[in-house]
């Protein structure tokens, strides 16, 4: 007797079941970059509610007449309510450099790297102002990172940690100054993009994003650590692969030998730090200037009673609050760098650390770590492992709350002329 082979009979798929798999990967194509996009649009609608509600409730400090006065005198719109949300402080340099460039008389201003001011003077000159020109340049620039820098998370800790990571960036308590005339957002998107073609092995682009990025932040040329890492990582020969890799110190070099041929020092970019009261000690004496700095502003503060908030045009804080907290912050990216090299590739750990020492490198006189919160900003592994570890717990939704009602305090006084970062 013949037996017939047998196979189990297969699985049926109708048309309509072709049709509606096809129309989810589409929509799911479609709604990629949604929680990116709706962490943009609710954030910055929160950051300009919350400005136009300083400027109209809160009393301006006195003083911040002659920040206001520089901005209004590149544009009127530097003195409208809305003006004062998002054109404080730096903005007036980069303002002015995007109207005058770089010259003798103001060689201060070479502490301020050049891409930035150069695209609102290309933008600028199309649409007959710099202000807008760059809002739009900083507004635009932040979007397309928070959008980088989910796929990069994806990519690496996986989905949820990328919606953390995006949530914690876009309502990170500073995080008004990604749309404000600063180079936050435009250093982010440049950075986050640049490791995310070396990902792909997009080296060329991977090579010119980065040296963008080093005319955009001193801390850009430092993009060379994971490009090389991840270059070297290939077991295939290194070429021309590797030249594109090392090309933020490339372009940093040509950049500083233009500055030469133009009469102005092969180093001033980094020499005129002293005018900004700052000093290059290297990180061991930043880093013990600061802790000795803060365990004596938070003995002041306990012992003799000293006042902590007091917003004033030199901040929020008094200086020995802002010391104790600045430490605070260095704390929290440390234990957050240590989560880098466990969580993820050498590569961001390596970056994450090279940032963290050129930033306590150069201590200000008194407030060793000036401005290190607005720092931590753009150092996006750091981000992406807090992202993972709040993840981790289901701490979202605490996260936004309280970055969120941090965001709109340090906002309101930013609009109304207290130094912030």
């Amino acid at each position: 007797m013949r037996l017939q082979a047998t196979s189990e009979p297969r699985p049926r798929t109708s048309t309509v079941g072709l049709l509606g798999r096809a129309v989810r990967d589409l929509a799911d194509r479609v709604t990629a970059p949604s929680l990116p996009l709706k962490a943009f649009a609710c954030s910055r609608l929160l950051v300009l509610a919350a400005g136009v509600a300083g400027v109209l409730t809160v009393r301006a400090q006195a003083g911040g007449q002659g920040v206001s006065g520089r901005i209004a005198s590149v544009e009127p719109i530097g003195n409208t309510t809305a003006g004062a949300v998002f054109h404080q402080f730096d903005a007036s340099y980069y303002l002015a450099i995007a109207s005058h460039g770089y010259i003798a008389a103001a060689p201060n201003n070479l502490a301020f790297f050049p891409l930035y001011p150069s695209l609102i003077r290309a933008l600028g000159f199309l649409i007959g102002s710099d202000v807008i020109a760059g809002l739009v340049i900083s507004t635009a620039s932040f979007a397309l990172a928070l959008m980088l820098l989910h796929r990069l998370t994806e990519l690496e800790l996986g989905s949820r940690a990328a919606d953390a990571t995006v949530l914690l960036v876009a309502f990170a308590p500073l995080s008004f100054f990604f749309t404000a005339i600063y180079t936050e957002s435009v250093f982010l998107l440049l950075s986050v993009a640049a490791v995310l073609a070396a990902r792909r092995e997009r080296w060329a682009l991977a090579g010119i994003l980065a040296g963008l990025a080093a005319l955009t932040r001193p801390t850009g040329v430092l993009l060379v650590v994971p490009l090389v890492i991840m270059r070297l990582k290939g077991r295939r020969r290194l070429g021309r692969q590797l030249a594109w890799a090392l090309s933020p110190v490339a372009v940093l070099g040509a950049y500083l030998a233009i500055l030469a041929a133009n009469g102005f020092s092969w180093l001033a970019p980094f020499r005129v730090e002293a005018f900004w009261q700052r000093a290059d000690v290297g990180p061991i004496t930043g880093i013990a200037s600061a802790v000795v700095t803060a365990v004596n502003s938070a003995a002041a503060i306990v012992l003799r009673g000293q006042p902590v908030f007091d917003p004033t045009l030199k901040g929020l804080f008094t200086p020995n609050a802002e010391c104790v907290l600045l430490l605070l912050v260095l704390v929290i990216a440390v234990v957050f760098l240590v989560a880098c090299f466990r969580r993820l590739p050498l590569q961001y750990g390596a970056y994450g650390a090279a940032v963290l020492l050129m930033c306590v490198s150069s201590p200000a006189v008194g407030q060793p770590l000036v401005s290190f919160d607005r720092y931590v900003l753009t150092i996006f592994p750091l981000w992406m492992a807090a992202g993972a570890w709040i993840a981790q717990r289901r701490l979202e939704r605490v996260a936004v709350a309280a970055g969120s009602i941090l965001l709109v305090f340090y906002t309101v006084y930013f609009a109304r002329g207290s130094f912030i970062a």
